[in-house]
């Protein structure tokens, strides 16, 4: 990959993570759900483990209310954290990684999430006025409660970004990826991993 197209895919997963905070999104109010979940954020980031063998820990931690937006702090983030893959195959696409976030919210706001991080990243597409820039929903299996998928193109290089994101009883989570289609499938694997945790 170019760098400069390294630079925009950076930028772009910039974009997202403050997108899917919660920056654009609806405001009504959801029923409440039924249960909350008994583990900690933490608990739920994937381990060396259960992630290939050609991917790295990068780097983890929590999520600060410094580093949300409002609309998050409005609807009850309560807590989260996070976690960066690096994927070190030399026949990979160079900076490639894969991104888990985690957020707690509180349990009559939980089933907005999903539909604002859709809606958000959209928006986004169309907010920045780029031709080069396109949109599409993926089909996803059920993962968690609610879920869904994402693929922004960059068609001056083709590039992409893919996004899954689910919620399971009040925890929502996000995992990104700026690789190919098959890192898109690993995603999808990992997403499912880490929504059993849920408990």
């Amino acid at each position: 990959m170019k760098k400069q197209s390294l630079s925009f895919m950076i930028f772009l997963m910039t974009c997202f993570v403050i997108i899917s905070l919660g920056i654009a999104g609806c405001t009504s109010q959801a029923p409440a759900a039924s249960k909350t979940s008994t583990i900690e954020p933490s608990e739920i980031i994937l381990q060396p483990s259960e992630i290939p063998v050609n991917f790295t820990l990068l780097e983890k931690g929590e999520r600060n209310v410094s580093d949300m937006s409002e609309w998050s702090l409005d609807h009850g983030w309560k807590k989260g954290y996070y976690a960066v893959f690096l994927n070190n195959d030399p026949n990979a696409i160079p900076g490639t990684v894969i991104e888990q976030y985690i957020s707690v919210y509180t349990a009559e706001n939980i089933t907005l999430i999903v539909p604002d991080t859709v809606s958000g990243w959209k928006n986004w597409t169309v907010e920045e006025n780029d031709a080069n820039l396109s949109f599409e929903e993926l089909s996803l299996p059920a993962i968690g409660d609610s879920s869904a998928a994402m693929k922004v193109t960059n068609t001056s290089d083709m590039s992409q970004m893919y996004s899954v994101s689910f919620t399971k009883k009040d925890v929502y989570q996000q995992f990104m990826t700026n690789g190919t289609a098959t890192d898109y499938e690993t995603v999808k694997q990992l997403a499912g991993i880490a929504a059993a945790k849920i408990k």
